[in-house]
């Protein structure tokens, strides 16, 4: 890790880009369509309750991808929100001043951090935690 830089979109051959795009697309089409399946499915044995839920499912399902879809192109944008300390220092999911050690030697406030990142098999991405240190200097420069 030490040496190694993180390969770029910029430097990715174009087919290999062009097969993941479309991957990605064949197995949403193919999800798509066997949800619209089951939907048909659910219509013929009149169950309309699980027919129902099967459309709030769908439309969740479709929220979620926006949303996603969105942090994704603002990321920069959001990554540039200031937050003021005192919000910081006092809305955490654990104390702050927690100086406990467990068994691994981690603090009891890093448990967050070490759960995500051992759940995941492969490199971790974290774009809007990347730049800590680049965004603490310009909210404080903000004020």
């Amino acid at each position: 890790m030490g040496g190694e830089e993180e390969a770029t979109l910029e430097y990715t051959p174009t087919w290999v880009v062009a097969v993941v795009c479309s991957v990605i697309v064949a197995i949403s089409l193919a999800v798509e369509r066997l949800l619209h399946c089951l939907g048909h499915v659910l219509k013929k044995k009149h169950q309309k309750p699980l027919f129902e839920a099967l459309q709030k499912v769908k439309e969740e399902l479709m929220l979620l991808g926006f949303i996603s879809l969105l942090m994704t192109v603002f990321q920069r944008a959001i990554s540039k929100f200031c937050v003021p300390k005192s919000l910081v220092t006092n809305m955490l999911p654990c104390k702050l001043n927690q100086e406990k050690k467990d068994s691994s030697g981690a603090t009891t406030t890093s448990h967050f951090q070490t759960f995500f990142a051992s759940s995941f098999p492969g490199p971790v991405r974290r774009f809007m935690s990347e730049h800590s240190a680049a965004q603490e200097s310009y909210c404080s420069h903000k004020g």
